[in-house]
């Protein structure tokens, strides 16, 4: 599922890194006949590695069958955007909305990394649309193993009449969920659907009086999450004085909540975090 260009690897050790693989290796060149005995068959499918039992934090003990099911019984999850300080080009691209791949790390409570977010975009439509570029966010948990990816299409906050949304895509290639906005003048509102059968599951609705226009809200925002007139969860965009940095924060209130739901809400943050927060032009 991932493409050439976005396979990353990840350390885990103080702090969490993504790099892009690379391959110094140059293709084979045959400099004689090749005789083929045999037609290439597709490789089978290779099973999951299970996750470490460590990073399942929770009163309940299971098996993680997917790289979501980290997401079960945590109380909150914290994004956080990482910077490449060593990049010659950070400096100036800081000051334009003109920037390189985003990445994050999304945290659990106790501050462990569970998912490395490594955004997977074109240089043009980051310098053409800016923050509502195209993209694929792929977040890789603790085996080094894709775990959800966000998949969005092009969208421009008031400009363009049609409405934002984000697809949650688990491997090897089925659709968990999707986000989507519903157009309204007073305040955000989101729907966030199932993938089979495209109801929805959650809305998610921002401050009020903030208008259909991304640039209103202001930069500590808070959106509720709730179903059938219950509150399940919350996500807030606030400035952490200890970080220096403004973080994306998802509180779980329901914790009935199962870790597909999570993996759901997780995708509408990431939503919320390139329309309203992102360095717009």
């Amino acid at each position: 599922m991932l493409q050439n260009d976005a396979v990353r690897t990840l350390q885990y050790d103080s702090e969490i890194r993504v790099a892009q693989q690379s391959s110094n290796t140059e293709p084979r060149v045959y400099d004689s006949h090749v005789s083929i005995t045999s037609q290439p068959r597709p490789a089978p499918e290779v099973p999951r590695i299970p996750l470490p039992i460590s990073t399942v934090t929770g009163s309940r003990t299971f098996i993680p069958l997917a790289g979501y099911d980290c997401l079960a019984d945590l109380p909150s999850v914290h994004i956080e955007q990482t910077f490449e300080l060593n990049d010659c080009r950070f400096t100036i691209l800081a000051l334009t909305a003109v920037s390189s791949e985003n990445r994050y790390v999304v945290r659990s409570p106790l501050g462990d990394a569970i998912f490395a977010a490594s955004e997977s975009s074109t240089e043009k439509n980051r310098l053409v649309w800016g923050a509502g570029r195209p993209f694929q966010m792929h977040l890789l948990d603790k085996t080094h193993q894709e775990a959800l990816v966000f998949r969005k299409k092009l969208a421009l906050g008031s400009l363009c009449c049609r409405p934002k949304n984000l697809e949650i895509w688990i491997p090897p290639g089925n659709v968990l969920g999707r986000v989507v906005q519903s157009p309204t003048f007073m305040k955000p509102v989101f729907y966030i659907e199932d993938g089979n059968t495209n109801d929805p599951v959650f809305c998610v609705e921002g401050p009020s009086n903030s208008g259909f226009c991304c640039f209103c809200l202001p930069k500590e925002s808070f959106f509720r999450i709730h179903s059938g007139g219950d509150m399940r969860a919350s996500i807030d965009h606030k400035w952490v004085n200890s970080k220096s940095q403004y973080t994306t924060n998802i509180y779980f209130k329901d914790s009935k909540l199962t870790a597909k739901e999570r993996a759901l809400i997780l995708g509408a943050a990431f939503l919320l975090e390139y329309m309203y927060f992102q360095t717009r032009f």
